[in-house]
């Protein structure tokens, strides 16, 4: 069954959750869109194309105590520190959706990381089909957008007086419920109305790729071709903060006379010291061998592990690059640089790296 809600309703439907939960909204910060927390004077915004930076810090935050630790005479006492509190993350767009299933991936399987899914099964996910897509996105290329037809709880769709809701799970019908009289049902010309918002908005997009095209020709690629990418990158990390399937951490232990706390927080390949040893030897010192790690993780070694790609075509990274690196220019010229030279000679690629 599909429903659909006033626009001038959705602020009054997210109060009325914030007596049951904690809802994550898009709010307008100085002219940019981030994710936060409402308060009772927060004002949030449904004019966005995406926000600024994804909602991975609210699975896995930049900082977080794992747990507490403390000596007393022989007694030693681990207290942790999972965090369980019952939310709602509403507006998330369908490239980051599929960015979250990407994480399930990396903290699933056999050793389970019970901080990331404790945040995860508590946090009732509230989709919003993206039908102004960014300058720099791409993702209907990575099959993560604009549409969402699962991992969804409910995914609603901008018509024009109104938004489309359909539910996905019983804990989308349980949150829907909470203030049902703001919904109404809608009948089946709203299915074809969101139709052709979804076929105009890929007819927006204008960045193309084939990703499984460059994956099986990134590793023919010359090492020249990457220290000229090297000389661009800057090495601030933020292409990989603001990634919403960047995933790398550092733990480290801080504590005082007996007692103390494990901190977990974000950490970056792009960054020298991410694989430095404790001898100060580094396998990967330079930027260019960096920068080939990060496009061979997106697009060939995630893949290999998980048969999907590590990028889902958001656009952020190159939003924020202070170096100009454009990912989908770099990664086109680079296909015609190995498809009509076969990786030996790169002049073609010189006005992107």
């Amino acid at each position: 069954m599909m429903w659909e809600i006033d626009k001038r309703d959705i602020l009054k439907w997210l109060k009325n959750l914030k007596r049951d939960f904690e809802v994550i909204a898009p709010v307008d910060v100085h002219e940019e869109v981030l994710f936060m927390p409402l308060s009772n004077d927060t004002e949030i915004t449904l004019d966005y194309t995406n926000t600024l930076e994804s909602p991975k810090e609210f699975f896995l935050p930049k900082t977080e105590e794992m747990f507490s630790f403390k000596k007393k005479g022989e007694d030693f006492k681990i207290t942790s520190k999972i965090d369980d509190k019952k939310r709602v993350l509403f507006g998330i767009r369908p490239c980051d959706v599929n960015a979250l299933t990407l994480l399930d991936e990396v903290f699933g399987g056999k050793y389970r990381d019970p901080y990331y899914f404790s945040r995860r099964e508590n946090t009732t996910i509230v989709a919003m089909t993206c039908t102004k897509p960014d300058i720099n996105c791409f993702c209907d290329s990575m099959g993560t957008g604009p549409s969402l037809s699962k991992d969804f709880d409910l995914l609603f769709t901008e018509l024009d007086e109104t938004y489309l809701v359909e539910v996905g799970t019983n804990k989308g019908e349980e949150i829907l419920k909470l203030k049902k009289d703001l919904f109404k049902e809608a009948d089946e010309t709203r299915r074809d109305e969101k139709k052709r918002k979804i076929e105009a908005a890929k007819k927006r997009i204008k960045r193309h790729i084939d990703p499984f095209e460059i994956s099986r020709k990134l590793k023919y690629v010359d090492d020249d071709v990457w220290r000229k990418l090297g000389e661009r990158c800057i090495g601030c990390g933020g292409c990989s903060h603001i990634c919403p399937t960047c995933h790398c951490f550092d733990v480290r232990d801080m504590s005082v006379d007996e007692s103390g706390k494990r901190l977990r927080y974000w950490d970056s390949c792009i960054f020298s010291g991410f694989t430095r040893m404790a001898d100060g030897v580094n396998p990967r010192e330079t930027k260019e061998s960096r920068m080939k790690q990060r496009y061979n993780c997106k697009f060939n070694y995630f893949f290999e592990r998980y048969e999907r790609f590590g990028c889902v075509g958001c656009g952020r990274c190159t939003n924020v690059c202070l170096g100009n690196i454009k990912m989908v220019e770099f990664l086109k010229e680079l296909k015609v640089v190995i498809l009509t030279e076969n990786g030996k000679d790169h002049k073609k690629d010189e006005r992107y790296i």
